[in-house]
């Protein structure tokens, strides 16, 4: 077996001789293999991981390098289980043992691994050392460790036994307050265990040491529960016995484990004065981000005439966040309600005042309070990711607050309005994150919302480089990961948007409208299978999907060859850009509809000369050209099915070409 350790330090031995790998990228290279999940990728995805700064040429240049060292390298200790093919590389599956794959099966098994006990923050470690090799490869590096820390909470929390069950498993708490200093019911099972043996002393320590944290690093205290529960201690109480503080009901199982959907709905700002109403509208979208970036629930925007669906035996349990807000003394003030969708009881509401002061601090306690109601563990740690950075200046934010705001009205009129807000956040907040995934939006979307422009190839470059800064600001956002997947799409860099696709959903499987996104990624490079599972789970976590939902999946359904499903769905409108009636247009001719496709084909013809931005006359011919580019297809049979069928009801399509502009 080769010996990979990728924890620390990075070596690789084989029957006890060590392999040769000076070179850092070398190392890189064979660690992402080992921990990729079938242990093999193209070389296509590897050269923009590793060498996204060199030109092509040089790019593979080097990993044939790269891949000639490993080779030599493993000849020379007589491991023969790395395979260098024309297009992949790979590691034999059964050859290799990785000290990662170790830990994560030792806790299968139910055993705290000795490294777990030992190293605080072990994620931290994962080829440390290497992830400042490329910019690209170092946000996959940062997203893998959360990845991990992740998967070894989650495996923990199921082995720590019940609070309150009297059953000691230090081992387990400790490995948890490890991973997470502030992971408190692991720390409330230490504080029981050790008052258990009579040592309250060390029961006080453990207290104290959370309490440090919290303070230290999110200035708050522990939760009532865990301050309740050393009163306890101290009075010389039953300390074993847990403090109900829900209904009993729920203390078998948190409710999100049988999966919970949260439907936001808009917030009524009627009281507000049309000036202000930017920041509700902001603070709502904000809060639907942050929500969205919990595995523990899944959630959805719900339009203004939606309604939760009725419950069902197979629906999910849902609940419904409403908030109204009103205008006193010159200060917004909100009102937030958390029900339940089937009963309509209140689960808990409360009044915030709504400034960019506290906009960070109202986000945490919102999430806290849902995570509560639903008996769900949200550690502080997790907490502090959700929104933004208190550092940010209140005008930074407040601008960008009011570029989104012309953004959500889908007006083309308001685009190059809305560009040059994003734009200037750049110039003056280079590190705001927000400014720069939305103009990376932008600039993916500006092609599709206003009819007539075509995708500006040179400037793609640049928003390349504004999404991948994105992603590297903050990597564990699923949004800047879809973000980034999506510019190398539009680049027709394929390996890399699935590559960064896929992270989004690791981060954040439980969105519907990553799963929906990432599946229309899939589907434009050929990957149908991938596409039809993310499309379906993201319909099976909504119930009541969203329009652009449906677009999405009708262009999925087209490119799957599901032509019936494609019109049946554009049925319910398409998004707002005209471009998206092409594919149902397509879908008619495809399946002889001929004169259904015409009419169709007639009545896009009309939305867009309405709102024509090109340069050139908006001639059937220059329409038809705008159409076929507009959408990244990898495949090229894929883009001929598009053509034929818009020529079949008769766009003059005789001329186009795929890949040609």
């Amino acid at each position: 077996m080769l010996i990979l350790r990728v924890l620390g330090d990075f070596s690789a031995s084989f029957n006890g001789r060590r392999l040769d790998l000076p070179k850092r990228k070398t190392r890189a290279l064979i660690a992402y293999l080992a921990l990729s999940d079938n242990a093999h990728d193209t070389r296509e995805r590897l050269v923009g991981l590793l060498w996204s700064e060199s030109d092509e040429e040089r790019a593979r240049a080097s990993l044939r390098q790269a891949v000639h060292d490993i080779k030599s390298a493993c000849d020379a200790v007589g491991f023969d289980g790395f395979r260098p093919g024309k297009l992949t590389l790979s590691l034999e599956r059964g050859r290799y043992q990785c000290d990662v794959d170790e830990i994560i099966a030792a806790i299968v098994r139910q055993d705290v691994p000795e490294r777990l006990l030992s190293t605080q923050r072990l994620p931290d470690a994962l080829l440390e050392g290497l992830d400042d090799l490329d910019p690209a490869f170092q946000i996959w590096v940062q997203t893998r460790r959360q990845l991990l820390h992740d998967r070894l909470t989650l495996g923990l929390e199921a082995l720590l036994p019940p609070e309150g069950s009297g059953i000691d498993s230090s081992a387990v708490a400790t490995a948890l307050l490890n991973l997470d200093p502030t992971h408190e019911p692991a720390c409330r099972h230490l504080i029981r265990a050790r008052a258990a043996r009579g040592d309250i002393g060390a029961a006080m320590k453990a207290y104290k040491t959370l309490w440090d944290v919290l303070e230290a690093d999110f200035d708050i205290e522990p939760s009532k529960e865990t301050q309740d529960l050393i009163v306890e201690i101290k009075q010389q109480a039953d300390w074993s016995a847990t403090r109900p503080s829900r209904p009993a009901a729920l203390q078998s199982q948190p409710v999100w484990a049988k999966g919970v959907l949260i439907s936001v709905c808009p917030f009524d700002a009627g009281g507000v004065p049309t000036d202000k109403r930017y920041v509700v509208d902001g603070f709502q979208h904000e809060l639907i981000a942050c929500l969205m970036r919990f595995r523990e629930w899944s959630v959805r925007p719900l339009a203004p005439d939606q309604k939760p669906v009725p419950a069902s035996w197979f629906a999910p349990p849902e609940y419904v966040v409403e908030g109204t807000t009103y205008e006193s003394g010159g200060e917004i003030r909100l009102i937030i309600t958390f029900r339940d969708a089937a009963t309509s009881i209140c689960v808990w509401s409360e009044r915030f005042k709504l400034s960019l002061a506290t906009w960070l601090e109202m986000q945490q306690q919102i999430v806290r309070k849902i995570a509560t109601a639903l008996n769900v563990h949200l550690s502080a740690e997790r907490l502090r990711r959700i929104g933004v950075e208190g550092s940010i200046a209140s005008d930074i934010h407040d601008r960008w607050l009011r570029g989104q705001a012309m953004v959500h009205r889908l007006a083309s009129e308001d685009w190059r309005a809305a560009l040059a807000v994003f734009e200037e956040l750049v110039r003056d907040a280079p590190d705001y994150g927000p400014a720069l995934t939305s103009l990376v939006q932008m600039n993916n979307t500006e092609h599709i919302a206003r009819p007539g422009v075509f995708l500006d190839r040179a400037r793609l470059a640049d928003v390349l480089v504004l999404a991948r800064r994105a992603a590297h600001l903050d990597p564990l956002d699923s949004r800047a990961q879809l973000n980034l997947a999506w510019t190398h799409q539009l680049a027709r860099r394929a390996d890399e948007s699935t590559l960064h696709a896929s992270l989004a959903i690791d981060l954040n499987g439980s969105d519907p409208w990553t799963l929906m996104s990432a599946g229309l990624i899939f589907a434009y490079c050929g990957k149908y299978a991938e596409a039809r599972d993310f499309a379906a789970a993201s319909v099976d976590i909504t119930p009541l999907a969203t329009p652009q939902q449906m677009t999405y999946l009708s262009v999925i359904k087209f490119l799957v060859g599901d032509y019936e499903a494609c019109i049946e769905l554009a049925a319910n409108g398409l998004d707002a850009s005209p471009g998206f009636r092409m594919w149902v247009t397509a879908a008619l001719a495809r399946l002889g509809r001929s004169r259904e496709a015409a009419a169709e084909l007639d009545k896009t013809y009309v939305r867009i000369r309405s709102d024509w931005h090109g340069k050139h006359n908006p001639t059937p011919e220059n329409m038809a050209r705008w159409m076929l580019h507009l959408y990244p297809i990898a495949v090229a049979e894929d883009w001929e099915h598009l053509r034929a069928g818009l020529g079949g009801a008769g766009a003059p399509v005789e001329k186009a070409a795929f890949g040609v502009w």
